[in-house]
């Protein structure tokens, strides 16, 4: 088994109930009943290691997620082992474990069943992750043999069933496709079944599901999470296409916890063994910053919106009927880059019913000294959003984004364009937002465009008050060149 971090070990057992297993992020306990209890911890993993970190909201973002896509595939006649989830789950527990709005959250009752523990079903779309790691070196993942040319992110011409083993310590291994479907034959072809289900439904809100993995029960039910943001990759589609123009293909971040994978790499975590005492201690000494910790429980929080259409407290209190208290109003500072801009942003800012919203008139171009000391402020962490909205050549956005990633400050900035329809000077904003390399000033994604107008700004404070933005993008710094050509 795995070793558990410290602050994996802190996470404290629920009393009256017996331990079946602590995993790397879930507990489980044998019910009364001899159903079993699954509660989803806010631990985190990367590289078979678990982080000394945890992520809030992660556990019960997880178990949401799970009973979302239960209760679809459900609809399709989907067997699965969900019993109760929710305020229901108070009917299988002891009394002095009922009424607990947050155990209600990150707990499914499900069904004790024989597992077909020797493997995990991983269905793929896409090639990327160890498949492309397999492919790269064999020309083939688990004996799938594939055309020749295929680059990180590039599209299956048809799903593959790729199995791997389950191992309780250190990395899976891929199997044999064709083994595992002679051995689990209706296994493999329900795992396909669900993937293509929840592959089209994905798709239909703007997401790509380029792989993931099941666990089933030797009858055939499914079981364990399911198409979670840990045991899936879901790509943005509109990265996804852009990401499939270069020459050299890249897949596009996943909205997972890929961020921290990434830093995880910074810290070589991916380079060490798992099964290595040493290496397992080191990684547990290991601080993980602040922001890479609000960075994922945001991208969580994004991919269960785009997912469900709700934010995780909607659905807690709509569909799981969870006493959970709502999410608390955001802070907007709205940057106007003239004068001219304040009529139409106040206009818009009005339309809000929740959210604290302060306007600023700033230039870049005119008051750069201002816009570099606002970005520094100590107190402008208590913003969760900065907009920078104007017209003509829109500096602004890209401005504040720089400074405010210069200084530390992990708070997303997006950019509104303004001006006449049709006009130059919209036309430009909007240009200045959209064409930003790296696109770091959030933009309407959806619609792969930026938010324009005073409907795009309410659209967008809509959304801020309504539902999630997205993560913050990784940065990579540039190296300066200097003297490179003189013609002295």
């Amino acid at each position: 088994m795995t070793k558990h971090s410290p602050a994996r070990a802190n996470v404290p057992l629920l009393s009256g109930l017996t331990v079946l297993s602590q995993g790397k992020v879930r507990d489980s306990y044998l019910l009364p009943d001899g159903n079993i209890l699954q509660v989803a911890t806010d631990a985190i993993s990367i590289f078979d290691f678990i982080l000394n970190a945890m992520v809030p909201m992660k556990g019960i973002i997880l178990t949401a997620m799970s009973v979302f896509w239960f209760k679809l595939l459900e609809s399709y006649g989907i067997k699965t082992h969900l019993v109760a989830f929710g305020a229901e789950i108070d009917r299988y527990l002891p009394e002095s474990l009922r009424n607990d709005p947050d155990l209600q959250s990150r707990s499914l009752v499900v069904e004790r069943l024989e597992m077909a523990d020797d493997v995990e079903f991983i269905i793929r779309a896409c090639l990327t992750g160890s498949g492309k790691e397999a492919y790269d070196k064999t020309g083939m993942i688990c004996g799938h043999k594939l055309a020749p040319g295929l680059q990180d992110g590039d599209e299956l011409p048809y799903l593959l069933d790729t199995p791997t083993t389950k191992a309780i310590a250190g990395h899976d291994e891929h199997m044999s496709a064709e083994e595992v479907r002679k051995k689990y034959p209706d296994q493999t072809y329900t795992a396909l079944r669900i993937f293509q289900i929840a592959r089209t439904y994905a798709k239909s809100k703007g997401i790509i599901l380029a792989d993931t993995k099941f666990e089933f029960g030797l009858n055939g039910t499914l079981a364990d999470e399911v198409l979670t943001p840990d045991s899936s990759r879901f790509w943005n589609l509109s990265d996804w296409e852009v990401s499939r123009k270069s020459d050299d293909r890249k897949a596009p971040l996943a909205n997972d916890k890929q961020l921290v994978r990434i830093w995880g790499k910074a810290e070589g975590i991916n380079k060490r063994d798992p099964k290595n005492i040493e290496d397992v201690d080191h990684v547990h000494s290991l601080i993980v910053p602040d922001e890479i910790i609000g960075n994922a429980t945001d991208s969580y929080r994004y991919i269960f919106w785009r997912l469900t259409g709700m934010t995780i407290e909607q659905y807690l209190r709509k569909m799981m009927n969870v006493d959970t208290p709502e999410r608390p109003a955001k802070n907007i500072l709205v940057i106007c880059g003239s004068e001219s801009d304040l009529m139409q942003v106040k206009t818009a800012c009005l339309s809000s019913e929740k959210a604290k919203i302060r306007i600023d008139i700033m230039s870049c171009h005119r008051n750069p000294l201002d816009v570099m000391q606002l970005a520094e402020r100590e107190d402008l962490i208590q913003y969760d959003v900065i907009i920078g909205a104007g017209s003509k050549a829109l500096a602004l956005p890209g401005i504040i984004d720089a400074w405010v990633n210069y200084f530390g400050r992990n708070i997303r900035v997006c950019g509104v364009a303004l001006g006449e329809s049709g006009s130059k000077a919209l036309l430009a904003a909007q240009l200045s937002i959209e064409e930003l390399p790296g696109q770091p000033v959030i933009m309407n994604e959806l619609a792969s465009q930026a938010y324009s107008g005073v409907s795009g700004l309410k659209e967008l404070i809509w959304r801020i008050d309504n539902g999630e933005l997205p993560p913050m993008k990784p940065r990579t710094a540039k190296p300066i060149q200097k003297l490179v050509w003189k013609n002295y």
